[in-house]
């Protein structure tokens, strides 16, 4: 079963310029900023053991999805990749040296060349953390875990990636661990339309007969004599 989607809170969907479901393992959403727009492209790759025929058709579609964006927008991919990224030196600077694991299997070096190919770099392998902040996935024999869910940036905004780490605590109902990524930018102010002010009655000064009965008579100029 696929299936990927955005969450957007509060007046943030004020942002939204674009939401457009590519098939069911690739979504995008673009959101306006102050400086750049944003494209996310949200994943959800065919697992390694998958045959290669499917894979390669995935990231076929994630290239081309991916140069659909707008060319000026930064470009964001996330999700479950599916992909174990290593740290071996040759692969750098697309990915870095922190990494849960040693080395890279199939769908990782795919990832990796998708990235390469892109300019983009896999911030999920450059932050120093405690592994247990690095597990994105665990094992159904609830024993072991791995990081397969990953965060990639266009290179000349990698800069504005300031953490990338899991979370354990938040219950999303999945074997997955919530993937937090921390960027510093700038979106655009959001209109809405201002509440007129009310004006508060002093009520206490109804308290006065005087005052009561001029309230009682403009009242009843502003509404009209009630029918006899």
């Amino acid at each position: 079963m696929h299936g990927v989607g955005f969450v957007v809170i509060g007046d943030q969907k004020n942002r939204v310029i674009k939401w457009k479901v590519v098939n069911d393992r690739i979504c995008v959403l673009r959101i306006k900023g102050k400086f750049f727009n944003y494209s996310l492209i949200n994943i959800y790759a065919p697992t390694n053991d998958k045959p290669d025929d499917d894979k390669d058709a995935f990231y076929e579609r994630l290239d081309k999805t991916y140069g659909e964006c707008p060319r000026h927008d930064v470009k964001i991919v996330i999700g479950d990749a599916n992909a174990q990224v290593g740290r071996e030196a040759f692969f750098h600077p697309v990915i870095g040296k922190e990494s849960l694991h040693p080395r890279t299997n199939d769908n990782g070096l795919r990832l990796v060349n998708f990235a390469a190919a892109r300019g983009m770099a896999i911030c999920s392998t450059f932050f120093a953390r405690m592994n247990i902040r690095k597990h994105t996935w665990r094992h159904p024999n609830g024993e072991s875990c791995t990081q397969i869910d990953h965060v990639l940036v266009d290179g000349r905004h990698f800069s504005d990636v300031m953490d990338v780490r899991s979370y354990r605590g938040p219950n999303i109902d999945s074997d997955h661990f919530l993937v937090a990524c921390k960027i510093r930018a700038r979106l655009s102010n959001v209109l809405t339309p201002r509440t007129a002010r009310i004006a508060r009655l002093n009520v206490q000064r109804l308290a006065s007969s005087d005052v009561a009965a001029e309230y009682s008579r403009k009242l009843d100029e502003r509404m009209g004599s009630p029918p006899e």
